[in-house]
């Protein structure tokens, strides 16, 4: 199906200012409220040792891939034991939200359901039609599975369960992470044998250095004294962030690629150095994030001797999850962006980029 654009594609970069020592800072909130997280990588401008990366920042998690019912969420059992007793979080794998249908739990135990039109119709449960895309081709069903009202023998209750018996029967193939109150740590989830659940281990990779590249001095931006000017320099920085989360050979202090395919130069002032990266991957518990951000603040400003002025963390979210941060309802288009990243300063102070593509309601 061919699509006629009248207008150029807009995504948006959100860029912020605070220090973690603020009451009023948004860092964990911004952290716990985005659920679905892929990728996470953290960068220091100087070569870290390793066994010291290892201690502090190896944060194990781990995750299931499993097919399951959809009646198996509303289960009084997986309620009590998960739902109530702690974070879980799933998303359902599918061919993408703009043509399937995509199932998620998010962290404060809603059940979302964005569909297609013709399932939405067989379903038989009452939903909104979604803010992106042809009118009236997709809607959203939520369910708070920690609603009072929500156990067997209430109307609404029994309601969904025939649903999901009678209707919506078939299985889906989810990644599903559990973290338990007061543990922070990832905690194992029994499924019955028949959903042919697969424990995955979250990939952790330390030995990852980045030499002889051209660094800019962030401290540039670490203030701010005239805001147009801070916000043209920080969507700079946010470029370098960029390539150097690829390891572009762009920013490489010998580069000598032809001005005819790119004129790129990082901003100045700038530094020759080092760099080392930590790179996480699989279906990553927001508050693995939200501990791992910790060590990092802690390290900075901590290990004075080791004179790291301060590090970058990049985090990237699932482009085919049905919300982005706190239920904002969220679409792919042209690329599903739902990312952030922090500038972490060894006094507290952070900048803040959030990136979303088009189809997104977060503002």
């Amino acid at each position: 199906m061919s699509i006629f654009i009248s207008e150029p594609v807009k995504s948006k970069l959100y860029i912020s200012h605070s220090s973690i020592t603020l009451k009023k800072s948004r860092h964990e909130q911004i952290i716990l409220d985005h659920p679905f997280n892929n990728n996470l990588d953290i960068f220091f401008p100087s070569i870290i040792n390793s066994k010291k990366i290892t201690s502090l920042f190896n944060n194990e998690f781990f995750y299931y891939k499993v097919d399951l019912p959809l009646s198996w969420f509303i289960e009084r059992d997986f309620i009590r034991d998960y739902v109530k007793s702690g974070c879980v979080v799933a998303l359902s794998l599918t061919e993408g939200i703009d043509i399937a249908n995509v199932i998620a739990l998010d962290s404060l135990g809603t059940l979302i359901l964005n569909l297609t039109k013709d399932t939405y119709e067989e379903l038989g449960l009452d939903g909104k039609s979604t803010k992106f895309g042809p009118d009236k081709q997709r809607f959203v069903v939520q369910i708070d599975l920690k609603e009072k009202s929500l156990i067997p023998g209430k109307k609404g209750y029994e309601r969904i369960k025939w649903c999901f018996n009678n209707t919506l029967t078939k299985k889906f193939t989810f990644l599903i992470s559990f973290v338990k109150s007061g543990t922070k740590k990832s905690s194992e989830i029994d499924f019955p044998s028949l959903f042919n659940a697969e424990k995955i281990l979250g990939k952790f990779d330390f030995n990852n250095t980045f030499d002889n590249i051209l660094i800019p001095d962030l401290n540039m931006i670490k203030n701010i004294s005239n805001e147009f000017q801070w916000r043209l320099d920080a969507v700079e920085i946010y470029d370098w962030i960029g390539l150097a989360s690829i390891q572009a050979q762009r920013i490489k202090s010998h580069d000598q690629v032809d001005p005819f395919i790119s004129v790129y130069k990082p901003p100045e002032p700038y530094s020759n150095g080092n760099g080392s990266f930590i790179k996480y991957t699989g279906f990553i518990p927001s508050l693995t994030i939200k501990e791992l951000f910790d060590s990092v603040s802690n390290f900075l400003r901590e290990d004075a001797s080791n004179n790291i002025p301060w590090a970058i963390i990049n985090v990237w979210g699932f482009k085919d999850s049905p919300i982005s941060w706190n239920k904002h309802e969220h679409g792919y288009f042209m690329n599903g962006e739902n990312n952030y990243s922090f500038i972490v300063y060894n006094d507290g102070t952070y900048i803040l980029y959030q990136a979303l593509g088009t189809y997104d309601t977060y503002s």
